[in-house]
């Protein structure tokens, strides 16, 4: 946050610029055992939404890039050994069933090119929407979502 702070500054000096900040689809679809991680992600939306109203005057954009599960990236893998430790005995069988079915899923997913590609759609095309999905899985719960 401390370069968007250092960066604000200057875009509405020049009277122009582009903030993009990524979150995740879990903001349009609530996944269990990811409320902590859901809340942190919906705030940013939130906190993106109030800045584009603040900083529209001084035509500088703020848009928020929404990408699907990403297997490649390790969050999965990673999420799945911290919440080993902090999950209580009366959500072992959520919390195993959760995961087998995210490994198992035959699900389109999203790569990290799909998540690049949004994001230079969003700082290059003026018209891209506010909220943008990355993935095909991220425009699938777009698309259910109503975006």
């Amino acid at each position: 946050m401390s370069t968007l702070f250092w960066a604000i500054p200057q875009f509405r000096a020049r009277r122009e610029g582009v903030i993009v900040n990524v979150t995740s689809t879990v903001t349009l679809k609530s996944l269990p055992l990811l409320a902590v991680y859901t809340a942190s992600k919906a705030a940013v939306n939130a906190f993106s939404e109030s800045l584009a109203l603040e900083l529209k005057e001084f035509n500088v954009r703020v848009a928020v890039v929404l990408p699907g599960r990403a297997p490649a990236t390790k969050f999965g893998e990673n999420a799945q050994a911290a919440q080993r430790l902090v999950i209580s005995e009366p959500y072992q069988s959520l919390f195993a069933n959760v995961m087998k079915g995210w490994t198992e899923s035959k699900e389109p997913v999203t790569h990290a090119a799909d998540v690049a590609e949004a994001i230079w759609k969003t700082v290059n095309e003026p018209s891209t929407p506010m909220l943008l999905p990355a993935g095909e899985d991220a425009k699938i719960w777009a698309k259910e979502g109503g975006l």
